[in-house]
């Protein structure tokens, strides 16, 4: 069953919200509110030579739940990538420039909940799992049996690659999302932390790590 992205996203933006609400009214009738809200940005590496970027919002909520809403977009190979893949080289003058390398392009949406563990007076943890709606490609490999190194004039040639490789339709699915973040923050709204992920899905799983900024409000302990 195919899932529309648009769909999906607006179905998990609509769930945070409202479990933020909640969380609001219901710490309003209790004299307790959100403890921390903030803005997330962050980049690191992914799995299969992977790039990942990451921006986010993020809540710690009544007895130290916390609920986020995140979007991922995660640049990597394809897992079937033959191992003897050359993607082939032209050369200018000297100069080699290296073919094509085929990429999975994708992007993740995902509403995940867990628990919030205090640290040191201006630092915690979080470890959260939930749900992701998925978009990426998958990439089809060939021998190229035709292809050889052809040259136009004597310092400029080219090498094509050994594979042919060729996309499909773009997918969508859903996925499982989990990850744990360290953070800290330095000063009343803002912070930096540091965590890991991995997402189980029918198109690419990928398993990675992340640095990153934290911007809102941090509700940082005061000295004693």
């Amino acid at each position: 069953m195919k899932i529309k992205t648009n769909s999906a996203i607006q179905t998990t933006f609509c769930l945070f919200l409202s479990i933020l609400l909640c969380s609001v009214s219901y710490g309003q009738a209790t004299g307790k509110a959100l403890t921390k809200i903030y803005l997330q940005g962050a980049i690191g590496g992914a799995s299969h030579s992977g790039f990942v970027s990451e921006l986010s919002v993020q809540g710690v909520i009544k007895n130290n739940w916390v609920a986020t809403l995140s979007y991922h977009n995660i640049d990597m190979e394809p897992k079937n990538t033959p191992d003897d893949f050359d993607p082939g080289m032209a050369i200018v003058l000297f100069i080699p420039i290296p073919g094509e390398k085929p990429s999975v392009d994708m992007n993740l949406i995902s509403l995940t909940m867990g628990k919030y563990f205090k640290g040191g007076r201006n630092t915690w943890f979080t470890a959260e799992g939930g749900l992701s709606a998925v978009s990426g490609k998958k990439i089809n490999f060939s021998p190229n049996k035709q292809g050889s190194s052809t040259w136009i004039f004597p310092l400029i040639g080219e090498t094509p690659a050994n594979y042919v490789f060729t996309e499909e339709e773009k997918k969508t699915t859903m996925g499982a999302m989990l990850k744990a973040d360290f953070n800290w923050a330095f000063s009343s709204f803002a912070g930096l932390g540091g965590g890991v992920f991995a997402n189980i899905n029918s198109i690419q799983s990928p398993v990675g790590f992340h640095i990153k900024l934290i911007v809102g409000k941090m509700n940082r302990e005061k000295k004693s």
